[in-house]
């Protein structure tokens, strides 16, 4: 039997036994156990004695585009991310969306084999690009998420069989809750690419939930459309680092972001889809971050990197900076958007 059957087995086991169960462990985060309380819901579990939890983000890596150009631009994105892999190792690694293009007509999902083989726990996010359309070849959402064999992603019911793709994912030590990372699918066209009502809902009862818990650590929101005030911070001169594109926030208004200020607990929001723009802001009291796209079969000319996130497992403030892979040079124009940045 081989890792990935076993793997499946005990996702599939899971399942079967209702939750909770274990659904990762791999020496890649020694002695961190990674348990789903629901479909909506993982804890991961951190020993005692850790003091910091490391997310590598990886945004708009475009796989699986059917050429071949574009064979050898998954190449050197593979090699990137395992370069960038091995030099920071992560606890978890979180791609949020455009993970392959599978709006093209038959897009090769390997990827998907890629990711589960790396040896560390992993998260998606969709991007609009992750949405089929209608062409030959592409799979539903709901296909997609069971190639996802050795990630923590998952889903809220909207009743009956629809999904929402939004979930939280809980860092837990000595049986207290740090910090929770939220994660939303803002790729759907037919919602405008922003987090739709439904999930909007989602937020606000597991507000709710939490303030009858007593619960009021810090939230880190991964999603891959940026909402408005990604321009705003920009154009108010309240951001470091470079815009090389116009801010592509879609039909986003602003609503989500006074439900993630009302909360009183969101600290930052980590976004991809604008391929040529890496800076960090401050508005309004929550730090407003771009990934750094991390594939070579998407538009733009920057250089290919990371974003590294380090939590502190005792205050959980976060540190950000971005990363590129070690065979790269820093090129002079990166350096203010190298130094470490405040993630809350």
């Amino acid at each position: 039997m081989t890792r990935r059957q076993f793997l499946h087995g005990v996702a599939a086991a899971g399942a079967a036994t209702m939750l909770p169960a274990r659904i990762f462990s791999l020496p890649a985060a020694p002695g961190m156990e990674i348990i789903r309380t629901a479909t909506d819901r993982v804890e991961l579990r951190l020993p005692s004695g850790q003091r910091r939890f490391r997310i590598l983000q990886l945004t708009d890596t475009h796989f699986g585009t059917n050429s071949d150009a574009n064979r050898a631009k998954d190449a050197a994105s593979r090699a990137l991310i395992r370069q960038m892999h091995h030099a920071h190792q992560p606890d978890l690694l979180f791609h949020t969306g455009d993970f392959v293009n599978n709006d093209k007509e038959n897009p090769v999902h390997a990827a998907y084999d890629f990711m589960n083989d790396l040896g560390t726990p992993w998260a998606l996010v969709y991007g609009n690009h992750d949405h089929p359309n209608g062409k030959p070849g592409q799979l539903s959402l709901d296909e997609l998420a069971k190639r996802q064999e050795n990630s923590i992603s998952g889903w809220a019911s909207r009743g009956g069989n629809e999904r929402d793709y939004c979930w939280r994912a809980e860092l837990v030590q000595d049986g207290e809750t740090r910090a929770s990372l939220f994660a939303f699918n803002t790729g759907d066209p037919q919602t405008g690419m922003i987090i739709n009502p439904s999930q909007t809902a989602w937020f606000l009862r597991q507000m709710e939930e939490d303030r009858r818990a007593g619960l009021d650590h810090p939230i880190f929101v991964m999603q891959h459309i940026p909402t408005v005030e990604f321009k705003t911070v920009y154009d108010q001169n309240r951001a470091v680092g470079r815009r090389g594109e116009d801010v592509c926030y879609e039909l986003d208004k602003g609503e989500i972001f006074g439900h993630f200020q009302a909360s009183g607990r969101v600290r930052a929001i980590f976004v991809g889809h604008d391929h040529v723009n890496d800076y960090v802001g401050d508005y309004e009291g929550i730090k407003l971050i771009y990934g750094k796209c991390s594939g070579y079969s998407g538009y733009g000319y920057w250089q290919r990197g990371g974003r590294l996130i380090d939590i502190d497992c005792g205050t959980a403030r976060g540190r950000t900076r971005v990363v590129l892979g070690p065979n790269m040079q820093e090129a002079p124009e990166w350096r203010v958007t190298m130094q470490e940045a405040d993630a809350g």
